[in-house]
């Protein structure tokens, strides 16, 4: 259920909002038992003074009505052609994909040999480059075409 400001009304929440005292019991009980309702932000930055019986007071006086969910149900039409046939026709034979080779990378430091884990660094292939990190055993892992003429990589923070 949601609070709804009964300017903002839409014919179809109008039609699934609550009578006011169903409304009311509702509210002070989530309000006792501080389970959140949608709209309630909205309806509480209104008020001049931000307490709970401010907040019924604006239900009791119709200002704001607790909406049912029903309201948000579409009565949505089902396409008559479910499948397109070009689609399906894909699914079925899907085109080539560019193939690409991992390449794993340990990266290590150059005074202590030790692996970097959790490091950025700059991939450069073919002039293209990319930011990157090593993951968790410092292992860079790349994905590239098998056609990669070079590769470096720059720390960054070393």
């Amino acid at each position: 259920m949601r609070l709804v400001n009964d300017v903002h009304l839409s014919e179809r929440e109008r039609q699934h909002a609550l009578p006011r005292e169903q409304a009311l019991g509702l509210v002070r009980q989530a309000l006792l038992d501080r389970q959140p309702i949608d709209g309630m932000n909205e309806l509480r930055m209104g008020l001049l003074i931000d307490i709970d019986s401010e907040v019924l007071d604006q239900i009791e006086r119709g200002e704001w009505r607790l909406v049912r969910p029903e309201a948000d149900y579409a009565d949505w039409k089902v396409p008559d052609r479910t499948f397109d046939p070009r689609v399906m026709e894909l699914m079925q034979n899907p085109p080539v994909q560019p193939s690409r080779s991992p390449r794993i990378f340990l990266l290590v430091g150059s005074a202590t040999g030790e692996p970097l884990p959790q490091r950025h660094y700059i991939a450069t292939v073919d002039g293209g480059t990319a930011p990157r990190s090593t993951d968790g055993a410092g292992i860079a892992h790349l994905f590239v075409s098998p056609g990669v003429q070079q590769i470096s990589m720059a720390i960054i923070g070393v």
